[in-house]
């Protein structure tokens, strides 16, 4: 089974709701047997949110954790606005990892992470369904921004 770095913000930010998905995403991915480091189970209460030394574990942390994983699964949609997870997709492509991703509103995505996928999912019964271990192409074919 794989090793999989879950790529999403995970805040509920003026009512949108982004951590359902990253909750989703951490259950399905577990229970098809796959390991799943998620950055919203590695955060650290001994440090104040934003401090230089939460900053620096974080960051840290999340970077060993990518080049741990066999592939990265991002989240984007609403949350298409954050930076970080389009950075950690662009960091895994750039060092060759899988990348795949979920859109759960099936919006219009910019041509920089289209064309990086690897595989593109719009609701859970394709991740579901999808061959992990074999990994065939599934790629994004709608329009981009």
């Amino acid at each position: 089974m794989a090793k999989i770095y879950l790529a999403s913000p995970f805040f509920d930010v003026d009512g949108r709701e982004e951590i359902v998905h990253v909750e989703k995403a951490e259950e399905v991915l577990r229970a098809l047997g796959h390991t799943v480091f998620s950055p919203r189970e590695s955060q650290l209460p001994e440090f104040e949110f934003g401090s230089f030394e939460w900053r620096t574990f974080v960051f840290k942390n999340d970077m060993e954790h990518i080049k741990w994983a066999d592939m990265i699964f991002g989240i984007i949609g609403e949350n298409y606005d954050d930076t970080g997870t389009a950075w950690e997709l662009g960091y895994a492509y750039a060092m060759g990892k899988p990348v795949l991703l979920f859109n759960p509103k099936g919006e219009i995505i910019n041509l920089m992470i289209t064309d990086s996928l690897h595989a593109y999912f719009e609701d859970w019964n394709e991740v579901e369904s999808y061959d992990f271990d074999t990994l065939p192409s599934k790629p994004y074919l709608k329009e981009v921004k």
